[in-house]
């Protein structure tokens, strides 16, 4: 979707919270909207032992509308981590302020290594080597790891890539790129796979780093192919459910 240059400040606050305009901490124009978002379906996949989106019709056309009832769970297709999701007293979703939701993206293209190794983490020296290209990570970024998994999301068995021990097997961030990524004050960090720590890693280290420290997570991104390294700035709406840890959200990238 292309749209002709202006000021996008309202727009934001429609999308990200639907609230009374603020000042914005990353003011921006665009010229192009990229969709981070999976659409929900019943048939899209979900973490083991939660629940599959349910979509059931109350009334059709017949009765003069059609009206429907969902029913999922808070960390389902393309959602938000509070704070609140790991860390005791942490922010909730409601709690998040809409310029948290306006963030610049630095993307780091992990695509290489996690077609070697599915259950590879994001290093520091991958990191270092984004900076060396880029420029340092610029303090209140979202830094997404691309890894090209958001293709399999279409084949919930592949996407999922659970052995016949029960472990998960997909990529995520390393505990020091993590570390890292708080030292350079980031808002938060997304990824294009089920969490953002490795699948083989039920202990959740990442979300207790980075969750812990007041920072936000962005999972199960999508279409990341259509992003720079630098200059997109996404724009994140999240349902906004009273005290949810998690929450789905849209997410759009807007660039020049």
């Amino acid at each position: 979707m292309k749209l002709s240059q202006y000021n996008v400040w309202l727009l934001c606050f429609c999308l990200a919270a639907g609230v009374g305009a603020d000042e914005l901490t990353h003011p921006f124009k665009a010229r192009q909207v990229v969709d981070l978002t999976h659409p929900l379906h019943q048939d899209m996949p979900f973490w083991p032992g939660t629940a599959p989106f349910v979509m059931e019709r109350l009334a059709d056309y017949d009765q003069g509308y059609r009206m429907h009832r969902f029913s999922m769970w808070e960390n389902i297709g393309t959602h938000v981590d509070a704070p609140a999701h790991f860390a005791e007293g942490g922010r909730s979703v409601t709690e998040l302020a809409p310029n948290d939701l306006v963030v610049p993206l630095a993307v780091i293209d992990a695509r290489a290594q996690a077609a070697q190794d599915d259950d590879y983490r994001l290093s520091v020296e991958d990191v270092l080597a984004w900076e060396r290209q880029h420029g340092r990570v610029a303090p209140g970024s979202l830094v997404v790891m691309h890894t090209g998994w958001y293709k399999k999301f279409s084949d919930p068995k592949a996407y999922i890539n659970q052995d016949e021990a029960g472990v998960l097997h997909f990529p995520g961030f390393s505990v020091a790129s993590a570390e890292l990524l708080l030292e350079r004050d980031t808002a938060g960090i997304g990824i294009d796979t089920l969490s953002l720590d490795p699948g083989n890693d039920l202990s959740f280290p990442v979300h207790k780093i980075m969750l812990g420290a007041g920072k936000f997570q962005v999972e199960n991104l999508n279409n990341l192919d259509s992003l720079p390294a630098t200059g997109a700035v996404a724009v994140i709406g999240i349902l906004p459910v009273t005290n949810s840890s998690q929450a789905q959200a849209r997410v759009f990238a807007f660039m020049e």
